[in-house]
């Protein structure tokens, strides 16, 4: 029947749609493992990145370094973990190895918006009388929200 006619067996077959071997189990499952990783890598990555772009200094070693990690295949990471005593710990190899690779376009891209707020803007806005944290809250983080995002 070939690949098609298999696909649309499995579809409508009610066995693979219920109990813990099911599709929305599995989904569930998927969606928990993301998110946690997810999470974690921006707990990571945005205030690192947030602060550098706001001070201006150490953030393209901060970049490059993370960047390192985007030459790691995952299926490597995953070996390594499985090899380790993380192989009996559920999904957390799984969202070790999502975090690893989050973070270095999370960084970057935070980093980067950070840094490419404009700096006539930012002066305007100390010459009016904002602190630090104000610059930071109600003109950098807004104006790189959009890059941070991409």
């Amino acid at each position: 029947m070939g690949v098609i006619g298999d696909a649309w067996t499995w579809l409508t077959t009610g066995a693979n749609w219920s109990g813990d071997g099911g599709a929305a189990h599995r989904l569930g499952e998927h969606l928990y493992v993301s998110g946690v990783a997810l999470a974690l890598a921006c707990a990571i990555a945005l205030p690192i990145a947030l602060y550098l772009g706001h001070i201006g200094k150490g953030g393209a070693l901060a970049v490059n370094l993370s960047n390192v990690g985007r030459a790691v295949p995952v299926f490597a990471v995953l070996a390594l973990f499985m090899v380790t005593s993380l192989r009996n710990s559920g999904y957390w190899p799984t969202i070790i190895a999502l975090v690893l690779f989050a973070v270095p376009p999370l960084l970057t891209n935070a980093y980067v918006g950070m840094r490419e707020v404009d700096r006539a803007v930012v002066e305007a806005a100390r010459g009016m009388g904002m602190s630090g944290g104000q610059l930071f809250v109600r003109v950098e983080l807004p104006l790189a929200y959009p890059m941070i995002m991409t």
